[in-house]
């Protein structure tokens, strides 16, 4: 059975008396993609109860009270997790595994795997898997760092280790910075990355996370016109729509279409689609308030012409469709081929992606 200590004596619970869920004052961290820190602390501090207390390299840590479920519908991080321990003292060579599985073993799961219980369904007889990353060279690799962790916990808990994530009941996270070690327990059954109408996948297609960053950027309201005129499968469009935009986008590639139409019925919004070229948009002047695209980059998207006459032309259609006080959101690795004649640029974000240093660069009417 899975082993649960006495709630009284791990967590503070109060009962909201409207509906009846547990209020929990907990501490979590968020881990995020690199450059998107500030924007994945903004919309964590939008929830009420939630208090920031740090914000590193790919991560937020918070301080939350109310209902762990609620913690499930933030978008602009790629996965969430109930803070169980910090290690000091992690140093670059191997000695230090031997350590790390002396440690696992004294990690207090009880309160986070009663947690987690309280939101979703866990075996009897849990599985758990361990995920972990680091940054800089070390004589370690991730799997001799699973290895140590997966067999310590092991050693004191009735649990069962397992490869595959996505049969896990828990999974249990190490992120190294430096000579410090987070370890936290996934809230969620799966990463919050993994959005569940994201069913259909092509060459370029954006992180949920990363649109949902792009949108909040650009103060994307509900009611707002949103464009994105590259949509590609349509991550953008739906995570905006759920946000209450009234979306319209399309592409090129009739193929991206026809999967974003997929993706758009799994999500179960309202989105016009359509199958045609940026450079000649089927849209009236200044009709959209927003305007949110994840450019090609000559990479994974190729275009029939050079990349800087192709943003030369997608660059002034946007221009031309952008509503009077409207904002533009653009996410490129050529940010310097983005030319607008009346547009003001206000912030300009580098983060990590696929391997790249894009930039978010952002843009307002005048």
């Amino acid at each position: 059975m899975l082993h649960l200590v006495d709630t009284a004596a791990t967590v503070e619970i109060t009962w909201n008396q409207h509906n009846f869920q547990p209020i929990l004052m907990i501490k979590i961290f968020a881990l995020t993609t690199r450059g998107l820190e500030a924007v994945c602390a903004s919309e964590m501090t939008s929830l009420p109860g939630t208090t920031v207390t740090e914000t590193a390299y790919r991560r937020v840590a918070t301080v939350y009270e109310g209902s762990p479920t609620s913690l499930l519908t933030l978008r602009t991080i790629d996965d969430l997790y109930l803070d169980a321990a910090v290690w000091t003292g992690v140093g670059h060579t191997r000695d230090i595994l031997a350590a790390m599985k002396t440690w696992s073993a004294e990690i207090d799961l009880n309160r986070a795997a009663q947690i987690c219980a309280g939101i979703r369904l866990i075996r009897r007889q849990p599985l758990f898997s361990v995920t972990a990353s680091f940054v800089g060279k070390r004589n370690y690799n991730a799997d001799d760092i699973k290895n140590a962790v997966s067999e310590g916990v092991g050693s004191a808990y009735p649990w069962t280790y397992t490869l595959d994530d996505g049969e896990a009941d828990f999974n249990i996270r190490i992120f190294i910075e430096h000579e410090t070690a987070y370890v936290g327990v996934r809230l969620g059954k799966v990463p919050l990355h993994e959005r569940s109408y994201k069913q259909q996948q092509r060459a370029g297609s954006l992180k949920p996370p990363v649109a949902a960053a792009m949108l909040q950027l650009a103060e994307v309201s509900p009611g707002h016109t949103l464009l994105d005129p590259c949509c590609g499968v349509g991550t953008i469009l739906i995570e905006g729509a759920l946000m209450g935009a009234i979306a319209a986008g399309g592409d090129l590639d009739a193929e991206a279409v026809t999967a974003a139409h997929a993706n758009v019925n799994t999500a179960g919004v309202n989105v016009d689609l359509q199958t045609w070229d940026a450079r000649r948009l089927p849209i009236p002047d200044q009709s959209m308030d927003r305007i949110v695209t994840n450019l090609p980059w000559g990479r994974q998207i190729i275009v029939d012409e050079p990349l800087e006459t192709f943003y030369w032309d997608v660059c002034a259609e946007m221009e031309r469709v952008l509503a009077h006080g409207g904002r533009i959101a653009v996410l490129t690795s050529t940010p310097q081929l983005l030319h607008f004649k009346q547009l003001r640029q206000e912030r300009a974000i580098e983060i990590s992606l696929f391997g790249q240093n894009p930039t978010i660069a952002l843009y307002k009417s005048r």
